[in-house]
């Protein structure tokens, strides 16, 4: 694997209406390997509950606030300059509007995301 120096700008936005949000993958699996991903998402409101028994999950929190639900019992209130780690296996839901970099290792595939009722 080699350096990459990625632009944003250039990577395709991609829209997922199910979880109200726009994202750009400007690190994943087929460009920069299976160790680590890092995408860029802009979210208005909820994100469907999920889990992954692949990735440990972390939130960059870049702009906005937001609630993370994280099953059984937590309710995590996070904003701006905040960072939330999910940790792989854990069921998880949250709500906000803002932007945040998620970063998972190993890296996200598609399949990964196990949504919940």
């Amino acid at each position: 694997m080699s350096i990459s120096h990625v632009k944003p700008d250039n990577i395709e936005l991609i829209r997922e209406d199910s979880n109200n949000l726009s994202f750009r993958q400007l690190a994943n699996v087929n460009s920069h390997g299976a160790d680590v991903s890092l995408t860029w998402v802009e979210i208005n409101g909820a994100h469907r509950s999920l889990l992954t028994n692949k990735s440990t999950r972390v939130y960059y929190l870049l702009e906005g606030s937001f609630v993370f639900n994280v099953f059984p019992e937590d309710e995590i209130l996070a904003s701006a300059g905040d960072i939330v780690v999910i940790p792989r296996s854990q069921k998880y839901s949250f709500l906000g509007s803002g932007k945040y970099l998620v970063i998972n290792g190993p890296a996200f595939q598609e399949g990964d995301d196990i949504y919940q009722p």
